[in-house]
């Protein structure tokens, strides 16, 4: 019974560390995202991925807004391309 119990937990913490599923986005954002950066580059499509597992569409809207009213970049955003620049490094 107990080992039971600890396989039960053990399958729940691992699946608590795997990586978020993508949130949902109308094709509209991912066709006015590869304009900027073609779904052919390996760092496009890795930054497009974690952009979807990290921000809801709404936040990915609103980062887009704050970007072109201020020319900031949302963190999580940089964090993502960073991310993907370091993993697909030409």
């Amino acid at each position: 019974m107990r080992s039971g119990l600890f396989a039960i937990v053990g399958a729940m913490v691992l699946a608590a560390c795997g990586e978020p599923a993508p949130n949902t986005y109308p094709e509209t954002a991912r066709a006015s995202f590869d304009q900027s950066c073609p779904p052919e580059s390996a760092v496009c499509t890795c930054t497009w991925d974690q952009i979807t597992r990290t921000l809801s569409y709404e936040e990915y809207e609103a980062a887009l807004s704050r970007f072109r009213e201020t020319g900031r970049m949302e963190p999580k955003v940089t964090l993502a391309r960073t991310q993907c620049l370091e993993r697909h490094d030409s």
